[in-house]
């Protein structure tokens, strides 16, 4: 039997494991002080680093400075890049999860975002109801109809999400329980041909089955299509308004190829932190015709991300076009652009009336993925101009909420403050620098739509922006559940109708997008019938 050993020695083992401990415990600490990660490792996380907070001066400023100093310190502290690569690794490649709750990861690590609610549309477990099946092809109709009393073409598109063209990649687990949103609004309108909707899901199929052989036509680890995809989308699109309009007939499939490239383009690999051993193949679409637009002003746009985007063409006979699109459109862009003198590319997802009026375009594209059907809301129609508007509102006897005296600042958006100041004649100054404020609460009655009035001096032209909750979605989304309306530097009268089924909560409003002190003078909300 082996004698035990001694006792100093025993002493100096704790001691030393005790002090490696520790050692690991304030690395991260010292090192934080040390030295600064770069900005460029947050930004890989499509953010930017949480700014170290300004010392408060206010028990208000004070009561969310630990919050704030938090959110700092999660973004600096020392070997954050390093632990968060491991633990990745670690939850990816040997437990086979996903390391983040915004994806979801299946079969050879291919990955389908969560956002959106996208689970949920997959599965089927988040549908449409009755109500809101009706209203989105009331609204798409109405915009159809306000198009062709002004000689315009109006096409809306739905952009397939990944896992509906790759269900073989999607993980098991998470089985189908009914019909998509997508299906159901196909399957609504199919009967009705005022309702100008093109469900890309055809032709994206299509591109996986003609593709097999050469790859895939969707991202494996992102989100989005790739060059593949993207051009049966373009060709679908057009297709669909050359049978109206031959003019925007597309090019054959002879005039593009595509050539391999090592960019990796839309990946989670580098927020993950593991861009060297995450890898997918991609191609670039190559054009065997002389562009109209040049190849250098899509290398500009690409590198500075503009969501805004006017093309003139080399050919000034050819048609105008408006193309409202989220994130899917990016790469339809370049396609798009050649077969129209002018294109204004918005990414965005208001139905722009000013901008159509502007443009006077022969065609309008609306284009969103299919999960923007769970996250958005249709909550206008541009029939509703201000003129009806205004003319509803004053028709109605039904006061759901009236006056400024309710009016509170959103106090939820850290760093964003908004300070209101009463005056003696009953106005609420809004010392604004991004944050909301919340209107007093009301509810709409059954049958009913809710007509908010808003009166208030603004400091400079913009946009005044509401937004609403709904019983599906708790939380505030200026894109996707927001209304804008243009606005001019001093006294405004903003009517907004809300067609919106199970508005819950507060609406927030935003007097103008850009900071400066605006001054409330009225406020009102009216129920219209619908």
């Amino acid at each position: 039997m082996a004698a035990p050993a001694p006792h100093s020695t025993r002493a100096a083992s704790a001691f030393a494991l005790a002090a490696c401990f520790c050692a690991a415990l304030a690395a991260p600490a010292l090192l934080t002080l040390a030295s600064r990660p770069a900005a460029s490792e947050i930004e890989r996380e499509f953010r930017r680093p949480a700014p170290f907070p300004a010392r408060p001066v206010s028990a208000q400023t004070l009561a969310v400075w630990p919050r704030m100093f938090d959110a700092w310190y999660a973004d600096h502290f020392g070997l954050r890049s390093t632990l968060i690569r491991w633990n990745n690794a670690l939850t990816l490649f040997a437990l086979e999860d996903s390391p983040t709750s915004e994806i979801v990861v299946g079969p050879e690590q291919w990955m389908f975002t969560t956002r959106d609610r996208a689970v949920q549309v997959r599965r089927g477990a988040d549908p449409f109801s009755a109500r809101e099946l009706e209203l989105w092809a009331d609204v798409l109709a109405d915009r159809r109809r306000w198009c062709e009393e002004r000689g315009v073409r109006y096409v809306f598109a739905i952009a397939p999400n990944k896992e509906t063209i790759y269900p073989d990649r999607w993980p098991a687990r998470l089985d189908i329980v009914g019909p998509t949103r997508r299906e159901q609004l196909v399957e609504h309108v199919r009967e009705r041909a005022d309702v100008p909707l093109v469900d890309l899901t055809p032709a994206l199929e299509q591109a996986r089955a003609d593709f097999a052989r050469e790859g895939e036509v969707y991202f494996r680890l992102g989100t989005h299509w790739n060059d593949r995809g993207a051009l049966y989308a373009y060709r679908a699109l057009l297709e669909h308004a050359a049978r109206e309009s031959p003019q925007f007939a597309p090019r054959p499939l002879g005039d593009f190829s595509f050539a391999p490239t090592d960019f990796q383009d839309d990946s989670w690999a580098g927020r993950l932190y593991l861009e060297d051993v995450l890898t997918q193949p991609n191609v670039e679409v190559q054009l065997a015709f002389e562009r109209g637009v040049p190849d250098s002003f899509w290398r500009e746009a690409r590198e500075k991300r503009l969501v805004s985007i006017d093309t003139a063409h080399a050919r000034d006979d050819l048609p105008r076009a408006v193309v409202f699109h989220d994130s899917m459109g990016e790469k339809l862009r370049p396609l798009l652009a050649e077969h129209f003198s002018r294109a204004s590319f918005r990414w965005v997802s208001d139905f722009d009336t000013d901008l159509i009026e502007r443009e006077k375009p022969d065609i309008v594209i609306q284009l969103f993925v299919e999960r923007a059907l769970s996250a958005f809301s249709l909550s206008t129609s541009p029939l509703d101009t201000p003129e009806r508007c205004q003319a509803e509102f004053e028709a109605s006897t039904s006061v759901l909420a009236r006056g400024l005296a309710e009016l509170e600042a959103d106090r939820s958006q850290a760093g964003r403050p908004v300070e209101l100041v009463r005056g003696g004649d009953g106005s609420v100054t809004v010392r604004y620098g991004g944050g909301g404020v919340l209107a007093p609460h009301f509810e709409a009655p059954a049958g009913a739509w809710p007509v908010l009035r808003l009166e208030f001096d603004a400091p400079a032209d913009g946009h005044a922006l509401v937004e609403f909750k709904t019983e599906r979605h708790r939380e505030y989304a200026r894109i996707a559940r927001g209304v804008q309306r243009p606005i001019r530097a001093g006294r405004n009268v903003v009517f907004v109708k809300l067609r919106v089924p199970q508005l819950s909560g507060r609406l927030r409003l935003h007097p103008g997008l850009a900071a400066g002190e605006y001054v409330l003078r009225d406020l009102e909300v009216r129920a219209v019938p619908e």
